[in-house]
């Protein structure tokens, strides 16, 4: 097989792996008010640790994680992380208590570290400048799958079974099938041995402030769409009068429309070379669409729903593809893991952030209006990039 054609088949074992992991990190919002009930967790700020200790190792791991694909390469870096992604979902599938499911989710959580980090550099070394935005663009749609599959797949089992764990089991075999065709197929790329192999300028690469900015942009990008996805299912279930596989089908409604539009921009993006363009609307536009949902229902429900995904769409690809622009390629690792340790701060503060709003107001409203506001920050900052 040609390099041109292999080069797809090592991003579709890249995306797969991703979603793999996607999968069992997105299991527990659907299944939030069972393991509420299960463990007898007291508050929805305490349920948001499901999540956010997923996400906390990330905020130390990643830059190691970048420096570490820089310099040895990321086959190794994935095949492990692949594994704790397995590991984690089988001892949260066995969870006889409330920590031995947070033990399970920090597991999952530590692979996930390497895994965010490692598999765009890995994209990076296989496609070029010109063509970087649609490969992102399609692996951009990792979450969106994984969001979708889970949410589904976690109420479906739920209401055959009546037994939460089985959607853990689910993603461990997922992981796992991942975790073999990665061996099989996956390998370092020809861009990357093309490279100047000299130290990379890891400190070079940290003082970059636009590479800061767009770190700062998908900060905030991650607040606003995960508190929506973690506490959406249960709101539309508890609030809207929705059944819970309808409410957790209609939170998957920005995921759904994502799925079209991620690869769309990732391509136009490439087409006319203004990435700050996209980067700037969609937060814009995202916190409109959050308001939007706020105060409706029915048809506008879906509508405003469908329209945060449209408007979201506008980020993962453009995110991606900068750090390769604005960076050295010796130092494109690092770019990354400066790109995954900004995610997993934004998504460890979404969920219980949401929670604690609706805590502490008791207001739909004003809890979905408090976090459209760190979508608006995040447009602001977009518009300062001196990139294009």
């Amino acid at each position: 097989m040609t390099v041109s054609r292999f080069r797809w088949v090592v991003l579709f074992c890249l995306f797969y792996a991703f979603v793999a992991y996607g999968f069992v990190f997105q299991a527990v919002p659907p299944l939030i008010d069972v393991l509420t009930e299960q463990f007898s967790i007291a508050s929805a700020a305490q349920a948001g640790l499901l999540m956010t200790i997923v996400v906390v190792p990330g905020i130390f791991l990643s830059l190691p994680a970048g420096l570490i694909a820089d310099r040895y390469g990321f086959k190794g870096l994935g095949v492990a992380s692949i594994a704790l992604t397995v590991a984690g979902s089988l001892v949260a599938a066995i969870a006889d208590s409330f920590q031995i499911l947070l033990l399970g989710r920090l597991i999952l959580g530590i692979g996930g570290a390497f895994l965010v980090t490692s598999l765009p550099a890995a994209i990076a070394q296989w496609f070029s400048r010109g063509e970087l935005g649609k490969a992102m663009g399609f692996y951009g749609t990792n979450m969106p799958v994984a969001t979708i599959a889970s949410f589904l797949a976690a109420s479906l089992l739920l209401l055959f079974f009546n037994d939460w764990r089985h959607t853990f089991l689910v993603g461990a075999i997922l992981a796992g099938t991942a975790m073999v065709i990665f061996i099989l197929f996956v390998r370092e790329g020809p861009i990357a041995k093309s490279q100047n192999q000299e130290k990379a300028p890891f400190w070079r690469a940290l003082r970059s402030l636009e590479l800061w900015k767009v770190g700062l942009v998908w900060l905030l990008f991650q607040m606003a769409a995960i508190s929506f996805l973690s506490w959406a299912p249960s709101i539309f279930h508890n609030y809207r009068g929705l059944d819970l596989v309808n409410a957790s089908l209609l939170a998957s409604v920005l995921m759904i429309a994502a799925i079209p539009f991620v690869p769309f921009f990732g391509w136009l993006s490439d087409r006319i070379r203004r990435r700050k363009l996209f980067l700037a609307a969609g937060p814009f536009l995202m916190a409109l669409a959050l308001v939007s949902s706020a105060y409706s229902a029915g048809l506008g429900l879906v509508v405003s729903v469908a329209f945060l995904g449209f408007a979201a769409a506008m980020v993962p690809s453009v995110v991606s593809a900068l750090p390769v622009e604005i960076l050295e390629p010796e130092a494109v690792g690092v770019g990354f893991g400066v790109m995954a340790a900004c995610l997993n701060i934004g998504v460890s503060l979404a969920a219980p952030l949401f929670g604690y709003l609706f805590d502490v107001t008791g207001s739909l409203e004003v809890s979905f209006v408090g976090i459209a506001a760190f979508s608006v920050v995040g447009g602001m900052v977009a518009l300062t990039l001196k990139a294009r």
